[in-house]
């Protein structure tokens, strides 16, 4: 009878094991999947902040550019640009962290340069090729995925290249405009057309940074 008993315990202890490792089986293969669809979020991200950081360094270029023209319009909005593309570079980076990957920043390249006219529009037929197709892919993903940090990340990146063009086109309105950036997502206002709040981040409008 004791060693009938036992015999149970043992078979019941067997079939508990196999039950708990047959278990882990779905949650496993769920995590390996979900690591995965992490992983091509994480490439998209890792292109558009590298994408952010070429495009920031050469806009810094540009600026020099203008400055050493007297071209100080020009020269703040450069330098507007490039500011707000360092910071949308600086969200992806911590995005790619939160979601476990590591972000590397491009090797520098080669700068383009010529007069200031030939830079901006230089710059708006950049914008235009890229405008849309570039993040559209990545935040289709990320929404599609669950993973709307991500997603609200590729967004601001995307809207701040439609306001980049769309200054760059208008620079000839005024010789004094100024420009400010959202400290947060990056979002770029000519300042005579400046919200109370950012409308991407909800960031007060007092704390924007100011090109002036």
């Amino acid at each position: 009878m004791r060693i009938r008993s036992m015999l149970i315990l043992l078979l019941f202890a067997v079939a508990a094991g196999m039950l708990v490792r047959f278990g882990h089986v779905p949650s496993r293969a769920s995590r390996n999947a979900r690591k995965a669809s992490w992983n091509e979020i994480i490439a998209d991200l890792n292109a558009c902040g590298r994408q952010k950081h070429l495009k920031a360094v050469q806009h810094v270029h540009f600026a020099e550019i203008a400055a050493s023209e007297n071209r100080p319009e020009a020269e703040r909005l450069f330098r507007a640009l490039a500011f707000s593309e360092r910071l949308q570079e600086q969200n992806c980076a911590a995005a790619i962290r939160r979601l476990g990957g590591k972000y590397l920043p491009p090797r520098p390249g080669a700068l383009f340069g010529g007069a200031t006219d030939g830079n901006l529009e230089r710059s708006i037929q950049a914008e235009r090729r890229n405008y849309n197709r570039q993040h559209e892919a990545g935040i289709r993903r990320a929404m599609s995925r669950g993973n709307r940090y991500a997603a609200r990340t590729l967004v601001w990146a995307s809207a701040a290249d439609l306001r980049t063009i769309l200054l760059m086109e208008a620079r000839s309105e005024t010789q004094n405009r100024a420009f400010a950036v959202c400290p947060v997502c990056g979002n770029l206002y000519a300042t005579e057309y400046l919200d109370r709040y950012c409308p991407f981040c909800l960031t007060d409008g007092e704390k924007f940074v100011r090109f002036e």
